[in-house]
């Protein structure tokens, strides 16, 4: 074996064993995602998951691995609460090539096969007399993100499989937005989940 095969056989397994030990997604987009947060008009508090993060505008720092609820809230406006789901990422794929099935197990546990949509939130507020129907929304969204956690904690505690964790994901998406297509979110290919999931007065910055 000549020296310069020798040197790329030990460059082709050091890549193999980074992918094994590391996990290919975790290398490439890392276990947490930047999801930009503004409102009009800015300065509108922003909670994830029921903890102060922040006012508008901001870049707020999400675990992949699971579901969020964001809420923008200012003196004068009403609320309005905006669901921030996981879906399977690209970049899963590149374990078959560097980490096999290690590599998968350890983006699976990190999150880091999940990418967050919406990718961004932009909110316009409507004043408190302004007629709408946002309080029963903003409890319908907390809702939907509630039973996902549930389904969640169901599924790493074993109690369902791999098959009724995705239909019965699937069958929550249908429940509270039966007029998304379902089959953006990981399921299968998207349309354009972004809008669909924020509603019609929130807008996707990208």
């Amino acid at each position: 074996m000549s020296r310069i095969t020798f040197i790329h056989l030990i460059f082709t397994v050091s890549l193999l064993c980074m992918g094994m030990l590391s996990g290919c997604a975790t290398i490439v987009k890392g276990t947490t995602q930047e999801v930009p947060v503004a409102t009009d008009p800015p300065g509108a508090d922003v909670t994830l998951d029921d903890k102060l993060y922040g006012q508008t505008p901001v870049d707020i720092s999400m675990e992949r691995k699971r579901d969020h609820l964001v809420t923008v809230s200012k003196d004068g406006y009403k609320p309005k609460s905006i669901p921030v789901v996981k879906s399977v990422g690209g970049a899963v794929w590149g374990n078959i090539i560097a980490g096999g099935l290690i590599g998968w197990g350890i983006d699976a546990t990190s999150g880091a096969q999940y990418n967050l949509s919406p990718e961004s939130i932009s909110v316009v507020l409507r004043p408190i007399n302004a007629s709408s129907n946002d309080a029963d929304s903003n409890e319908s969204v907390s809702n939907f993100v509630k039973e996902l956690h549930d389904l969640d904690k169901l599924k790493e505690e074993g109690n369902i499989t791999d098959k009724e964790y995705a239909s019965m994901r699937t069958a929550l998406f249908k429940k509270y937005y039966p007029e998304m297509d379902i089959q953006s979110l990981g399921l299968s290919e998207s349309k354009n989940p972004n809008k669909q999931m924020q509603g019609d007065d929130t807008t996707d910055n990208k």
